[in-house]
């Protein structure tokens, strides 16, 4: 289902419609208006999580996840684009998002009577043409955020360069499955 056709989330329709650029306002007030109704509803959504993670039915989640999320390239980039919302969210409240995960899966997996603990990790490289080319020949595996940047950048045809030295992989529409479902290729 298109972004057009879902029925509202966190944002309604013609909040999606001015985030992707199709809609143009008369004034700058309902602009700044449309921005702050966008800024709200976030901030809604993400409290409801907290209601969610509580009161929601594991049954419903499971189907949910299970059903509508798993074997679905365009729910699972979702997914994906929320970690990255969330991590930069985090970064921008000034909290550790490697606190907030560990936290967020001790909660989870308190549910089952498990403690957990999570390491994690971030290694930062510049994103360069030449660089991911090389690594691309050296290892035959780009991340999807790699794979995004190359898409991008006109120095350099991801076709191309997938075609020459990436053999296991095909292109479609559906982001390669999001990347065989996040293992590199």
């Amino acid at each position: 289902m298109s972004g057009n056709e879902r029925p509202r989330g966190i944002l309604s329709p013609a909040d999606r419609a001015y985030l992707r650029g199709e809609t143009t306002f008369g004034s700058d007030q309902s602009e700044r208006n449309a921005r702050a109704r966008i800024r709200e509803r976030v901030l809604a959504g993400l409290r409801d999580f907290d209601l969610l993670a509580d009161a929601l039915a594991e049954r419903d989640r499971e189907l949910v996840f299970g059903k509508h999320v798993g074997d679905d390239p365009e729910a699972v980039r979702s997914l994906i684009a929320a970690l990255a919302v969330l991590y930069r969210g985090a970064e921008e409240a000034g909290l550790e998002f490697g606190t907030l995960l560990e936290e967020g899966v001790s909660r989870a997996e308190a549910d089952r009577s498990v403690a957990a603990g999570v390491d994690f990790e971030v290694r930062r490289e510049p994103l360069d043409p030449d660089r991911l080319t090389r690594k691309l020949r050296r290892t035959g595996s780009l991340t999807l955020s790699e794979l995004a940047y190359l898409r991008e950048t006109d120095d350099v045809s991801l076709d191309r360069l997938l075609d020459r030295y990436a053999t296991d992989v095909e292109t479609d529409e559906s982001d390669d499955w999001v990347q065989a479902k996040m293992t590199s290729f």
